[in-house]
């Protein structure tokens, strides 16, 4: 069994885990094609310009137009397993949220859904309403960081999902004490 932060512990039940919304990567895919289109601009107009010897120049600009396009292929894979390390993990007693910024840093934190106080889902802009994506931002009472997740599919259900979590914990904490709708009392 497992026993890091970023696993359930057998006695909880996981709700949901979420990972973030493919779109969040269509900037850097967008950004690489313009990048690749002006290396091969650079190269194929160029580079004749410079070497006298115009197959020896062809030969050249189509090695490094390979070498481009590989090296490109090789980032943006790397870029997309990075991005798609990140999620958030809920159960019915805590959010563990995972953050990769590199292949070799990533940020792991636990919050228990008591420490909950608020949960907020925000959608800015027509893509985002569009895509069904957005902000899901937790925050917690005290010093305790509050937990931000961009590009988050459909953040306002999971924001009720956690909600519903927090409310139930904390229903299950006060135990008798209060007074369940459903319930009957005798005179």
């Amino acid at each position: 069994m497992h026993s890091t932060i970023e696993h359930t512990d057998e006695d909880e039940t996981k709700l949901c885990e979420v990972s973030k919304h493919p779109f969040g990567i269509v900037s850097l895919y967008v950004g690489s094609f313009f990048g690749i289109l002006a290396g091969l601009g650079l190269v194929f107009f160029m580079l004749p310009a410079v070497i006298e010897d115009t197959d020896q120049a062809l030969t050249i600009a189509l090695v490094l137009a390979v070498v481009l396009i590989v090296l490109a292929i090789v980032v943006l894979s790397l870029a997309t397993l990075v991005y798609r390390q990140s999620r958030i993990i809920v159960t019915d007693r805590n959010i563990t949220q995972i953050l990769q910024y590199s292949l070799f840093s990533r940020k792991v934190s636990q919050l228990n859904m008591v420490n909950v106080e608020d949960v907020t889902s925000v959608q800015n802009g027509f893509l985002s309403t569009m895509l069904g994506y957005g902000e899901l931002n937790i925050e917690t009472a005290g010093e305790q960081s509050n937990f931000k997740f961009t590009y988050c599919p459909r953040p306002g259900y999971y924001a009720k999902v956690i909600l519903n979590a927090r409310e139930k914990i904390l229903g299950q904490q006060d135990g008798d004490a209060r007074i369940r709708p459903n319930s009957t009392t005798r005179r």
